[in-house]
């Protein structure tokens, strides 16, 4: 890496922490809210502060009590995945020591897991997890696309759509991780690329293992990998038809194997403890949604569409973006086919779930963690477009949809926007125009109070 280029990735670096520390300052929210922050936090407090996996207690904190059965093993019922748990685990034990610390010397400063340097310290984890997502979004790009039109990629994509709102405003939920595991995913895979070592594919794994670990459903990139390394096998004995080809492969595949299930190992211990089984096929038939999955029904086209938090609806830029991986075959054949192959395995996934909507959400929030794919898909098409229409032109149209994600992030917090069920179009569209003079004063209220 010559001087100049150097010089140009700090200065994208440098740009995306001043971005980080802006948008933090306005929209930081550490809290506890909701039922899904309550599963994903009890496996943390309970673990570190009572030493065991019985929840009870951590729900019923938060009132939820009635709302958590119990298993055959006589455990609360908790399927949210461990990963985020694990990903906080830092933050919590330095904001614990200080807290252990500061009581110790006489201090008023509760220890119990509960107290407000504990949400905020794993807020900021996945803050930083987060922006650790954005950065490896970008260094990916800058290698494929340059550094400028990385750089306004990847703040588009993580500004227009529902990955800024999870990191700060809702940060206790699984999705600012979960675009962390799935970015470093593609990075590693990418830096791995055409090796058949075992060094290559034990990084695979790990990244591949972290995705899963975070969010269940992740499982299927594993898969993906395993699918590559089989294709590739099969490639090497047309050329040589001697067993001896397919060695590499076959121990890619074994070193990727072994790392995935290694990392994944957590959640295995856990589901083991919890609901008396190693693998947990179906967690979430323990819930008050029931039913969890309907295979032969999914909702393909209101994921996409749908009022009801549609994701090209709530966030449209994604929808030129996903234009665009079409182009980033040029660049990079089997990252497109990655990117494409992992996003139709996932876009069926979450339609044939009984919330494909992601129920209480901002925006289709189950697709937080492909920012990095869209990102990608943006600079490939914008890479074509510069030439026809200029990069300032660009940089316009990635500024009104930031602003149009921005206004949308507003109505929501003031609650101009259901949080809950489909928002007619002709509202989520013409309110767009005018709730900053309608909110104005509540608007400064926030801001000025953090409420």
């Amino acid at each position: 890496m010559n001087r100049s280029r150097l010089l140009r990735l700090d200065r994208g670096a440098v740009i995306l922490l001043a971005i980080f520390l802006l948008a933090g300052s306005l929209l930081f929210k550490p809290w506890i809210h909701g039922f899904d922050t309550v599963a994903y936090y009890s496996w943390l407090r309970s673990g570190v502060i009572d030493g065991d996996l019985h929840l009870r207690n951590e729900f019923d904190h938060y009132g939820f009590g009635n709302e958590a059965g119990e298993t055959a093993t006589g455990y609360t019922v908790n399927e949210w995945a461990i990963g985020s748990a694990l990903l906080w685990l830092p933050f919590f034990l330095i904001a614990h020591g200080g807290s252990l610390v500061a009581h110790h010397l006489g201090l008023p400063v509760a220890i119990d897991g509960y107290a407000a340097q504990y949400i905020w310290a794993i807020s900021l984890g996945s803050a930083l997890y987060g922006f650790a997502a954005v950065l490896l979004t970008y260094w990916l790009g800058r290698e494929l696309f340059g550094a400028r039109i990385s750089l306004l990629a990847t703040v588009a994509a993580w500004l227009a759509g529902p990955l800024v709102f999870y990191m700060f405003s809702h940060p206790a939920m699984s999705h600012a991780n979960d675009a962390f595991a799935y970015a470093l995913f593609l990075f590693t895979w990418f830096k791995t690329r055409g090796s058949l070592t075992w060094n290559g594919a034990a990084r695979r794994g790990a990244a591949a293992g972290l995705c899963a670990l975070v969010r269940q459903m992740n499982a299927y990139l594993g898969l993906l990998v395993v699918a590559e390394y089989i294709v590739e096998g099969a490639q090497q004995w047309r050329r040589a038809r001697d067993w001896r080809s397919i060695l590499p492969a076959l121990q890619g595949i074994a070193a990727f194997t072994a790392a995935w299930w290694l990392v994944y190992s957590p959640q295995l211990i856990v589901w083991r403890t919890v609901f008396g089984n190693w693998i947990e096929l179906n967690p979430y038939a323990y819930t008050i949604v029931g039913g969890g999955f309907d295979w032969t029904r999914p909702h393909l086209l209101e994921v996409l569409f749908s009022t009801n938090r549609g994701l090209f609806v709530w966030a449209p830029l994604f929808l030129i973006a996903a234009l665009g991986w079409r182009p980033l075959r040029k660049i990079s054949p089997q990252l497109m086919l990655l990117t494409l192959v992992s996003f139709v395995v996932h876009w069926y996934l979450v339609s044939v779930w009984v919330a494909w909507h992601g129920a209480a959400a901002f925006g289709q929030r189950l697709f937080t963690n492909f920012v990095p794919a869209f990102a990608l898909g943006l600079a490939a098409l914008m890479s074509v477009w510069q030439t026809r229409v200029g990069f300032r032109s660009l940089a316009a149209m990635c500024i009104a949809f930031i602003v149009w994600n921005a206004l949308l992030i507003v109505r929501y917090a003031v609650e101009d926007v259901a949080r809950t069920g489909p928002v007619p179009l002709d509202h989520l569209v013409i309110g767009q125009f005018t709730v900053l003079p309608r909110y104005f004063k509540r608007l400064l209220q926030i801001i000025l109070t953090r409420t």
